[in-house]
């Protein structure tokens, strides 16, 4: 890794260019203050290599694995890998010397994790998990519920999501599919909105009826939120193999404050956020944006490398939701 200089944009290199790795490099090359300078991939150079990468970016170094980039001054990577992969990808970032921005989940064991905090730490490198969810602007409107006290504290949250989901083959062979892949949105959503943590909890995994997911493919789960300033229960229900009526990306929520009810949900057609005391409810904004806003947890991340600051979703704060979503190994039963 050569020195960043501050007058420049941060150097990334894409590990990992699926869908999902596409949408990203939208918006590394949309900042300005990023520059794409490579994209690593195990396809590159064979025939499932993905069309849009010579497309698009066939000025750019591409390679099959980071260790092809020594004679390549970056910075830092993003890491859009499958799930599967992130142990492997973020810990060969980390031992070249550059900072991670990994997308959800961090990993998929809390022993891959805890090994890549212990790492940036010994390092001196940052590494931040993205969890877009905690930059919608409705997301924003509850935190300033909670800071300003118009409907007194937090007396419990709710949340149900509800998908048919088909999965990619490496989702099929994960064993806590709902939580790692969707339910960590949720938690995580949690976590920031009330700045608390899951002290204690029951969660039950189970497979619903032809599911295609080695195991977890659903969640029931309650669990007992602390933090500094807030103590509720939050129940959770998810399904990644539903027959229901397809849930919005953010779930559909109810937060019980002291004075009023906040429901995330559509009504009327219309899906956000409204303020509820018995059968009227008041609109209080849009919930999500009109993309899924990766440039803001992005940006967030450049400035903490630029300064030297502990991201809001550090690898070391995500240990939190990632044992939410292992939460049948810590808090109760799967089957």
């Amino acid at each position: 890794m050569s020195d960043i200089q501050a007058s420049e944009p941060l150097r990334l290199a894409l590990v990992g260019a699926g869908g999902l790795g596409r949408v990203w490099t939208r918006f590394i090359t949309g900042l300005p203050q990023a520059r794409l300078s490579a994209i690593v991939d195990p396809l590159v150079g064979t025939d499932n290599e993905a069309d849009w990468i010579s497309e698009d970016y066939n000025d750019l170094p591409k390679v099959t694995s980071l260790a092809d980039l020594d004679g390549t001054d970056l910075d830092a990577v993003v890491v859009t890998a499958f799930s599967t992969a992130h142990h492997a990808a973020v810990s060969a970032a980390l031992d070249k010397g550059l900072h991670v921005i990994v997308e959800k989940p961090f990993a998929v064991t809390m022993a891959e994790a805890e090994d890549l905090v212990k790492k940036a730490e010994e390092r001196g490198l940052t590494l931040m998990v993205s969890q877009n969810y905690r930059y919608f602007p409705g997301a924003s409107i509850i935190r300033d519920i909670v800071a300003d006290g118009r409907y007194g504290k937090i007396a419990a949250a709710f949340c149900q999501f509800n998908l048919d989901w088909p999965g990619k083959p490496y989702q099929h062979g994960m064993t806590h599919a709902m939580g790692l892949e969707m339910g960590i949105h949720h938690f995580d959503m949690c976590r920031a909105l009330f700045t608390a943590n899951a002290a204690d909890g029951y969660v039950r995994e189970w497979q619903p009826a032809g599911s295609q997911y080695a195991a977890g493919g659903a969640i029931e789960a309650l669990f007992d939120m602390k933090g500094e300033t807030a103590e509720f229960p939050f129940t959770y229900s998810g399904n990644l193999v539903s027959r229901a009526p397809r849930s919005p990306w953010p779930g559909q929520w109810r937060f019980e404050f002291d004075t009023k009810t906040v429901l995330l949900d559509t009504i009327d057609g219309r899906y956000g956020l409204y303020a509820c005391e018995g059968d009227v409810c008041e609109w209080l904004g849009q919930f999500d944006g009109e993309d899924m806003m990766f440039d803001r947890p992005l940006s967030h991340f450049i400035d903490c490398v630029r300064q030297g600051k502990q991201p809001w979703s550090s690898g070391r704060d995500n240990l939190e939701t990632l044992r939410m979503a292992l939460g049948a190994e810590y808090f109760g039963s799967r089957r």
